[in-house]
């Protein structure tokens, strides 16, 4: 049997003590113990509440802290940069780890030496809300894309990785790797990086059994945030590399999704179900103006710079 990989946890986090601390005391919980556990952090307002957070589990983690007022993705390569151990795992501020979420990790790395990477998956903390259902929604449709079912782990073989504060890899790889580097609102630094190893050959794993609870937003603003930011590294992605991001092996018929959604959604009233359909309705045009803002903002660069 191969020697167990040392695992280092790395955790980005920028002006949200309370969920970090969550997120640290899922790791103190685990079952397999990381070697270290570097914290990124980004935080302006909140940075002695951060370090105040941080303090409280040195006793029982060992942590190495990297500030950084820089991108997510320039973030992540400095974690990286800093770690010890074989693995890699990454899991967001907003984010608790299973008990078990290391040891499988680790489990499926030491059974295969060639394995490159393993990407679990996210669920949503806020059901009631919805802002986080409706984001939340939209993950799930994605998921249901590419693995229908979520009972056993597969390979990736379309080339993206789904979610980088799920995401596990052998630090040597992610080194020579790299996250690219763009501006702060880019949001598809994992993808890319999924892009680029699927085209090298690397063999990564999908294991929905890994799962992490997520915080996600629970208010309009940010969300609609969020789906414009992401609409905008969608088409980053798909002019840089020319890939059809919403290619998949098992494509939803949207009127049939949408339906079928807004019946699972009994969990709310009758007027916030008609609300969520329309949130619904709304998150993925305002992911096309997204897009449709990336194609400005390039033909302003090309005419500036001719």
């Amino acid at each position: 049997m191969n020697k167990p990989p040392t695992i280092s946890v790395i955790i980005l986090t920028s002006d949200r003590p309370h969920l970090l601390e969550k997120a640290l005391t899922s790791i103190h919980k685990q079952k397999t113990q990381p070697i270290e556990v570097v914290i990124v952090d980004g935080s302006t307002q909140l940075h002695k509440q951060t370090v105040a957070v941080i303090k409280s589990h040195t006793n029982t983690l060992h942590i190495i802290k990297r500030n950084t007022k820089h991108s997510i993705p320039y973030g992540r390569t400095l974690g990286a940069k800093t770690a010890h151990g074989d693995i890699v795992v990454y899991l967001d501020d907003d984010c608790v780890a299973d008990r078990k979420y290391l040891a499988k990790f680790q489990k499926h790395f030491q059974r295969d030496p060639t394995l490159t990477a393993v990407i679990g998956r996210i669920t949503n903390s806020h059901e009631d809300n919805i802002y986080a259902a409706t984001q939340f929604a939209y993950y799930q449709r994605g998921l249901n894309h590419f693995f229908p079912g979520l009972k056993r782990a597969v390979p990736l073989l379309w080339g993206r990785i789904l979610d980088c504060e799920v995401m596990g890899i052998r630090r040597s790889t992610l080194l020579s790797f790299g996250f690219p580097e763009r501006h702060r609102r880019y949001r598809n630094d994992d993808v890319e990086l999924g892009l680029r190893l699927v085209q090298a050959g690397k063999t990564i794993y999908f294991d929905p059994t890994i799962i992490a609870h997520a915080t996600p937003r629970v208010s309009f603003g940010p969300l609609w945030t969020a789906a414009f930011w992401n609409g905008y590294s969608d088409a980053c992605t798909i002019d840089e590399y020319k890939v059809d991001l919403r290619a998949s092996p098992y494509p939803t018929f949207f009127p049939v999704w949408f339906i079928k959604e807004i019946c699972s959604a009994q969990r709310f009233p009758i007027l916030q179900q008609f609300y969520y359909g329309l949130l619904l309705i709304i998150f993925p045009t305002v992911s096309r103006i997204g897009k449709l803002w990336y194609h400005v903002v390039k033909f302003y660069e090309y005419r500036h710079h001719k």
